[in-house]
Formats: C-alpha cells, sequence, structure tokens
C-alpha cells in the first residue's frame, strides 16, 4: 500500500489541520494548560480563510475518494486502502464540523475555556482586588468569572 492509495485521505486529513487551526489547535493548548486565550484570540482572526480551505481539501478528499471506488468497481477490483481512506475522511469531517462549529458559535467555546482551561488566575498574572459578584438567591451549576480589565473602555 503506497502514498497514492491514501491521497484522499491524505488530502482530507491535511485539509482539515489546516483549517483546525485557528479553532480546535488554540483551545486544546489552552485546556492543556500550555497557552492562555491570547493564542486562541490571535489565530482565530483566520478563520474565515481556514475554514474554507478545509471545507474544499475534505470534499477534494471526499470526490477523490469516490472516484477511485467507482473506478475499482467498473473495472471489478478491490479498492487498496479502502476503509483505511474512509476512516480518514470521516475524521477529517468530525474535525471539520468541530472547527467550524467552534467558530460558529464563538460563547459555546468561551464556556468550554472557562470549564476545562480556566483558571481563577492565568499563570503569570497576578490576582487584583474586585468588587465582589453579585449573591445569588438560589444555588445553580453555572460558573461566573469575574475579569478585571484595564485600558478597555
Amino acid at each position: 500500500m503506497g502514498i497514492s492509495n491514501l491521497k484522499a485521505g491524505i488530502v482530507s486529513n491535511l485539509a482539515a489541520t489546516i483549517s483546525s487551526v485557528c479553532c480546535l489547535l488554540p483551545l486544546l493548548v489552552v485546556v492543556l494548560g500550555l497557552g492562555t486565550g491570547a493564542f486562541m484570540v490571535t489565530t482565530m482572526q483566520y478563520s474565515p480563510i481556514l475554514i474554507p480551505i478545509g471545507i474544499a481539501g475534505v470534499a477534494l478528499g471526499y470526490a477523490l475518494y469516490f472516484r477511485e471506488r467507482r473506478r475499482c468497481e467498473r473495472l471489478a477490483c478491490r479498492m487498496a486502502a479502502g476503509r483505511l481512506n474512509l476512516a480518514l475522511l470521516i475524521t477529517s469531517t468530525v474535525v471539520l464540523v468541530a472547527a467550524t462549529a467552534l467558530t460558529a458559535f464563538p460563547g459555546y467555546t468561551a464556556s468550554l475555556i472557562a470549564r476545562y482551561g480556566g483558571a481563577d488566575v492565568m499563570p503569570g498574572m497576578a490576582p487584583q482586588e474586585t468588587a465582589a459578584p453579585p449573591q445569588r438567591q438560589h444555588a445553580s451549576t453555572e460558573a461566573t468569572a469575574w475579569l478585571r480589565i484595564e485600558g478597555m473602555t
């Protein structure tokens, strides 16, 4: 099995990786504690370019896969690496859908960061005194973060 047999899977995985650079990679970096939200803000500004590249690349991967499949059906031959290509295409599609969803719904992305990657104090920053948040009448499962941002008016 050569690389040419995996062309559809490689193309779609490469495209999904490129499109996820703006959304999933920064989220993973923040959740693992290796970076901050600033990295995500920096990379998300390129999402209008990267997401369409990912969609086009995954679509090209599916086109290559189905073209090869039709060719093999016509010649009555077995498609080399057919299941592996299909698995790579499905993985690429899942990554692309996740990247697109995180880009389309930034509020959900922020809640994911706050829930799984957020901390009371970001590394390298000293805690600052802030006004006490208002008290709630009833218990809630929501988490609220109060941030003091200077210089933004």
